[in-house]
């Protein structure tokens, strides 16, 4: 039997599970080093009498997020750049992830220096033993075609690191090379970057996929258009990192993604946040930890667009509405991703505004938690966590408002906890208070 001491009783809040029908009222967690060992009623739940008692009454508890697609390291202010990448930067992009109550997040291709998987490898050794950092995965360094003469198309902060391949042999022996530092997914890119750069063609790509399913990888694609994703598709792809553009998915692609069970990553606020000049940056959720001169700096850059260009933008933005309308009716499995650390997706608050993103394009509240959380944990493989329930982490992400009433309730953060750790959420906005308040 557990010693009381060691079981702390979370009780009194509405739980959101996150398996995208249950929420449990009036509910309670009973939690043992870290773990759920009993969720549910309080009615109906045996509480040791002296276990120390958490009292979340009218708070809304749901699991912690898992993003599976976003760029770390790179993002200081509001610069995306190769020369803000370090060690000391990942860390605190990590840090950042946990203040908002993410607890896993994937990085897709762009490491540099190793800098992500030795952290990786620090943490899942041990070596690195911090309850406040989220879980770490990366792909280490993707593929993209070359361009003779230029820079590839590979992402602008990265094509210094993305390997180019022009052949499939290129492409397999880029693969086993890749493979020797056991990275938790291969990555690729098909994008000409609007007709500017080469792109990877079906014989490479096709390589790459086939010798990472033979080496025991995941391939996942990025990809803009149409065509490219049945491509990819068709090859085996396990994932595409985007939506497609205008036109958006047909019946094809949908049936496609349906066929063998690939999962879509949504990435729609990478381009809300390019257009929208509502007033998000003084949102109070964004200012705990945007300093004030990436705020000035991109308030400046939305007040300097036209009209006529946030309209384009904005319907870029409504095609990807559409598409996940299509996703959703069409039965693909959907998974959060807000590209983080790319453009103005700062860290934390991306991941929610993108699931915000997700239930204003008519996605069900739940069905968007489920795939913020469940979801993105089935797909890395994780079988501890993604939702609320026993024998999974403690994982919690606890709120002041309910997100079934307002679904921007998620950035309304009471308190987050990894395996029953409370994070130092005033520890770390006193650490950026020089920022975010100069």
């Amino acid at each position: 039997m557990p010693s009381p001491a060691s079981i702390t009783y979370f009780h009194g809040a509405r739980l959101i599970t996150g398996d995208g029908q249950t929420v449990i009222t009036d509910g309670g967690i009973v939690v043992d080093d870290g773990v759920i060992v009993d969720i549910g009623p309080q009615e109906f739940l045996h509480v040791p009498e002296n276990a120390a008692r958490v009292d979340l009454t009218g708070k809304t508890v749901m699991p912690a997020i898992i993003n599976p697609h976003g760029h770390i390291g790179y993002l200081r202010d509001a610069t995306v750049s190769k020369e803000n990448y370090s060690r000391e930067n990942v860390l605190d992009h990590l840090h950042r992830l946990a203040y908002y109550g993410v607890s896993v997040f994937q990085s897709l291709g762009t490491d540099r220096d190793d800098v992500e998987i030795n952290l990786r490898n620090a943490q899942r050794s041990g070596e690195l033993d911090d309850p406040e950092l989220p879980l770490l995965f990366t792909a280490g360094t993707g593929l993209v075609a070359p361009t003779p003469s230029e820079i590839n198309g590979g992402p602008y902060f990265a094509t210094d690191v993305v390997h180019e391949v022009a052949t499939a042999e290129e492409a397999r022996a880029t693969v086993r090379q890749l493979a020797r530092k056991q990275p938790d997914a291969i990555k690729f890119w098909v994008d000409d970057r609007w007709g500017t750069r080469n792109k990877l063609t079906p014989e490479v790509y096709t390589a790459i996929i086939e010798e990472a399913h033979h080496l025991g990888y995941p391939a996942i694609a990025h990809i803009f258009e149409l065509a490219d994703a049945k491509g990819v598709l068709r090859a085996g792809a396990n994932g595409i990192a985007h939506m497609v553009r205008d036109p958006g998915p047909d019946a094809e692609l949908i049936e496609l993604l349906q066929r063998d069970d690939v999962f879509a990553f949504t990435s729609m606020g990478i381009q809300r946040t390019a257009y929208d000049t509502s007033g998000w940056l003084e949102e109070p959720a964004l200012t705990d930890t945007v300093s004030v001169k990436a705020r000035k700096e991109v308030g400046e850059h939305l007040a300097s667009l036209t009209p006529e260009a946030v309209q384009k933008g904005m319907a870029g933005y409504a095609v990807l509405e559409n598409s996940l309308r299509a996703y959703v009716e069409g039965g693909v499995r959907v998974l959060l991703s807000a590209d983080t650390g790319a453009r103005t997706q700062f860290f934390g608050i991306a991941e929610h505004r993108e699931i915000e993103s997700m239930v204003r394009a008519g996605m069900p509240v739940l069905q968007a938690i489920r795939s913020s959380s469940q979801l993105p944990a089935e797909v890395l493989g994780l079988t501890d966590r993604g939702t609320l329930e026993a024998g999974k982490r403690a994982d919690l992400l606890v709120l002041d408002a309910n997100p079934l009433d307002a679904i921007a309730n998620t950035r309304r953060i009471s308190a987050v906890y990894f395996a029953g750790h409370a994070i130092d959420r005033e520890g770390l906005r006193a650490r950026w208070a020089a920022e975010t308040t100069a």
